[in-house]
This record gives C-alpha cells, sequence and structure tokens, in this order.
C-alpha cells in the first residue's frame, strides 16, 4: 500500500496504529526510516507507545550494541524494529508489517555491493512472508505512482494537515532580480532577511536549508581563471573556514589554501559560491541578535551529534537550523514557521533524468517542516531558475499529482524508466586508456549480443564524475522493458570477460546515481 499524504498530515500516527494492531495480534514490525538523522526522532515515538518492545539498528552503533540488538530480535524480545535501509533483513519473528517511511528517498539504494534498493526488498519480503508493506511519502517516487497507477499498489489518501491546519504559503524568490539590484550573487534575499527578523520578533524558530556544506564551493583566480581541483578527483576542492583547508567531498582529501595562483602567480584568489559554514557567518553578522545551530557532515560526525543538536533546536536554545538535506525531512518541529531554501537550483541541473522529480521531492519536502503545530508557516524558495516546473510545482497548492503525470509522460516518451528498467555499469581504474579500452571492447560485445534483444545500449563514455579517489571512470547504460533481457547478456559476457588486472567492473540493476 501507499500512503500518500501531505507534510504534516500524520502518516507517522498510521504507521503507530497499524504497528499497535499487528502487536495484538502477535505479529512484528519493521520501521524503515531513510536518514540516521532521523532515527532518534522515530525511536522517540516509537518508544513511547511500544517501550521496551523496540530495537534500533543503524551504522552508528558500535559492534557490542548492533549484536545485543540482533538478538534481543531473534529471541523475541523486541518485535518492533526502527532503523535505516539494512533493518529491512531484520530476523524479526512472526513479521506482519514493513514500513517505509520517505519511500521515495535515494538513500534507502546502497551504493556498493550488495546494490539493493530496501524500498524493494521490503516489498518482497512482505510478498516472501506474506505480511504488508506500507509505503509513505508525501512526494512518491514515479516508480510507485506507477504502480498505483498501474492496479499494483492500493493508495490511501491523507489530503489533510492534522486538525486542519493549512499549508505553508510558498514564495518564489527570483534571485537574477535580487542579484540585479546588489550588483551581485546574494546568499539571503531581502524579503528572506525580513522574515527571519519578524521570527525573531515573534519567538518563532526558523529553518534555512541549503544542500552544500562548506565555506565556499570553489577558489578561483580571477586572472586566470584557474579553479583548485583535486588532483584525485574532477571536482572543485571546496574551502572550509573551520579548520582554513581546501577539501574534496568525494575522496576526503585536504589541503591548505595556496598563498598564490598555481597557474599565472597572481596573489589574489577568490573564493566563490557558498556553504553551511558560509551562511552561518554570514547571518551572525545580518542578525546578531541570533541563536544559530549548523547541522550538516561536519559538525555530525561524532557519535549521538544528531540527537544532541535535534534536542537542542527543539527545546528552543536555539532560532535559526542551518542544514544540509539532513534537515529537509521527517522532522518536527511545532515553533518553526519559516523555511528558507537558499538554492533550489543545486539538484536542479544534475545530468540526470530524475534531477526535476529529486528537486520537486527536495522542495515540497524541506516546505512541510514549517507550519506544522497552531501557527502558520512560510517559505521561501530562492532560485535563479523560476520558470522551472518543478519549482513552480513545489510552490503550487495542486499537489503532487500534475507534476507526476507530467513528469511521466515525459519519461515515457524518452524511454526512461518506471517505463523501463536501467542497468549501469561503471569501469573503473588508474590507467584512463585502460579504462576506456575496456569499456569500448565490453560495448562492441555487447552490441553483437543484443542485435535482436529490445535493449537501448549507449556509447561508451566518461562518468558525469569522470574521475574519483584517483580511479578514472567510464559507463555504459542500458535499457529495456525487462530486467532479464539485460541481465542474460551481461551474464553471458561477463563469464568470458577477462578484464585487465587494474579495471574493475560494477553492474547496478535500477541505478538511482548515474554520476
Amino acid at each position: 500500500m501507499l500512503l500518500f499524504g501531505v507534510t504534516g498530515s500524520g502518516k507517522t500516527e498510521v504507521y503507530l496504529q497499524a504497528i499497535a494492531h499487528a502487536l495484538q495480534r502477535g505479529l512484528g514490525a519493521i520501521v524503515l526510516v531513510p536518514e540516521i538523522a532521523l532515527t532518534p526522532q522515530t525511536v522517540q515515538r516509537f518508544a513511547s507507545r511500544f517501550g521496551a518492545r523496540i530495537a534500533v539498528l543503524h551504522s552508528a552503533l558500535s559492534d557490542g550494541e548492533r549484536y545485543d540488538e540482533w538478538h534481543r530480535i531473534r529471541n523475541g524480545e523486541a518485535a518492533v524494529v526502527v532503523g535505516p535501509r539494512s533493518a529491512v533483513f531484520a530476523p524479526v519473528k512472526n513479521l506482519g508489517l514493513i514500513v517505509v517511511d520517505e519511500e521515495h528517498e535515494p538513500s534507502y539504494k546502497q551504493d556498493e555491493a550488495p546494490r539493493y534498493n530496501a524500498r524493494d526488498v521490503a516489498v518482497m519480503r512482505g510478498w516472501m512472508e506474506r505480511c504488508a508493506v506500507v509505503l509513505g511519502s508525501a512526494t512518491p517516487a514515479m516508480e510507485s505512482w506507477l504502480n498505483v497507477e498501474k492496479g499494483k499498489y492500493v493508495a490511501a489518501h491523507l489530503t489533510q494537515r492534522v486538525a486542519g491546519r493549512p499549508m505553508p504559503r510558498v514564495h518564489i524568490v527570483d534571485m537574477r532580480i535580487e542579484t540585479a539590484k546588489t550588483g551581485h550573487v546574494q546568499i539571503f534575499s531581502s524579503v528572506l532577511l525580513e522574515a527571519l527578523r519578524l521570527r525573531l520578533e515573534r519567538g518563532e524558530q526558523s529553518i534555512l536549508f541549503l544542500n552544500r556544506r562548506g565555506y565556499a564551493t570553489s577558489l578561483v583566480c580571477p586572472k586566470c581563471g584557474a579553479v583548485a581541483e583535486c588532483p584525485s578527483c574532477s571536482v572543485a576542492y571546496t574551502y572550509h573556514q573551520a579548520d582554513t583547508c581546501l577539501r574534496c567531498h568525494i575522496c576526503g582529501g585536504w589541503q591548505p589554501p595556496p598563498d598564490v595562483c598555481p597557474d599565472c602567480g597572481d596573489p589574489a584568489f577568490k573564493f566563490t559560491g557558498f556553504g553551511t559554514q558560509r551562511v552561518e557567518s554570514a547571518l551572525k553578522r545580518c542578525l546578531p541578535q541570533a541563536r544559530l545551530l549548523r547541522m550538516d557532515a561536519d559538525v555530525t560526525a561524532r557519535k549521538n551529534s544528531h540527537d544532541e543538536l535535534l534536542a537542542i533546536f527543539k527545546s528552543g536554545r536555539a532560532d535559526i537550523l542551518i542544514g544540509t538535506q539532513m534537515i529537509a525531512k521527517g522532522l518536527d518541529f511545532p515553533n518553526v514557521t519559516l523555511v528558507g531554501v537558499l538554492v533550489a537550483d543545486t539538484s536542479l541541473h544534475m545530468p540526470d533524468f530524475r534531477a526535476a522529480e529529486r528537486t520537486y521531492q527536495l522542495l515540497a519536502q524541506v516546505s512541510g517542516r514549517a507550519g506544522r503545530a497552531e501557527l502558520p508557516g512560510e517559505v521561501y524558495v530562492q532560485t535563479f531558475s523560476p520558470d522551472h516546473p518543478a519549482v513552480q510545482a513545489a510552490a503550487s497548492d495542486e499537489g503532487f499529482a500534475p507534476f507526476a503525470a507530467v513528469e511521466l509522460a515525459e519519461r515515457k516518451s524518452g524511454g526512461y524508466p518506471p517505463y523501463t528498467r536501467l542497468v549501469c555499469v561503471t569501469f573503473k581504474g588508474p590507467d584512463e586508456a585502460k579504462v576506456r579500452f575496456v569499456a569500448e571492447s565490453v560495448e562492441r560485445e555487447l552490441r553483437r549480443a543484443l542485435a535482436d534483444a529490445p535493449v537501448k545500449l549507449s556509447e561508451a563514455c566518461p562518468a558525469p564524475l569522470a574521475k574519483a579517489k584517483n580511479q578514472y571512470r567510464y559507463q555504459l547504460l542500458l535499457r529495456a522493458p525487462t530486467v532479464r533481457a539485460m541481465t542474460h547478456p551481461l551474464r553471458a559476457l561477463l563469464a568470458k570477460l577477462r578484464p585487465a588486472a587494474d579495471v574493475s567492473l560494477a553492474i547496478d540493476v535500477d541505478a538511482l546515481s548515474l554520476m
């Protein structure tokens, strides 16, 4: 069943009552959440209802803690398991219900082998164990929505917020106009700053969302245009002010900022773009009276840091929470009446056919953090693409269905998932020439093998992220109506293929990331 409910409509209460029903019948339940950040709040709610019958499984637990929880589940002491994707494999006795909260989230897909999608595993496990599976979301994945339209899934709708509370008012702020006014790119529009001031005066809380950590997104020489790039990856370094170093967000490598441009020797290196660290320091200057809290991967590396930061914000000891996507969904703070999306364009122009879907989901989810109690909420979405359908849809009152209809029509005409199945084959190695040679050889062999099959095969070409961790990366994409049409020829080819020793090959069926 797809539980399709707007943000703040009480989906968690539906899960709680469904679990209570399962427990009354002597059955167990698994609840999957997409982020560790969501686990503490979810566990709190579930523990208050079910007490010691709850077990928690996630990667922040030590080996000993995980061992203890696993055996509590196996022995039947815990009947309800809460955790991210790996919790789908928990050895729950007499499983009666699996809940997948925020089922559209890409974090349910594991990037390394085994490359499973926990949502799909949950559906399959439900079928095998004859138990109910509830997929919950305010912005369902296109695959799930199409399954409802085809009649494979049953849909249950929650069209209004709890107690008839209004949805937040969404304002689109055209940053092209703001930039023209001042002559340079602004972090905060004047209307957003004014809205933040108003919330401070009223004693209400705000959330600012930016899906970029660090201080500046790149270090550029204004004279020759050189950008400080990571030598191991094909990405620009991000400047982190906290430890005054340039960091690569792909491999984790770092170096101190150079005194002069390595290409032309000019000392006038310039920081461009902004991340959560810079937002925090700029906000301190604009609103010195505000108590700020930042939540991103740089400040949540320590164990239990998610719980501590969220507890500080919930208790009212901070006025404004600045964060990346870990604050964008599932969190419930009654005193938050304002959400600001600082750059809505980051995920919009990615080289991925799912870019519009991801952007819409992110904007709708983060907007849903505002006005969840008695106080009405407002959302300001700052963007340089105000007319993009995904941005317009996130701001409209019409909801998800019209956006999904347009998006599915485009996918169908282009022959993309969910109307086809997608397999991504990635080749990696330290020698680019060898990687390209192997990728092109596999492509030639596959073209012969697929000559009469209904499979679309792309050319072997560099991946959008062409180099990562000193490994050059090439890709092949296959699309077909069924997975079997692609996996059978691939399996036969792999059986006789002898690639170079230093070139590895990874096959991702139903790939969610094409980077």
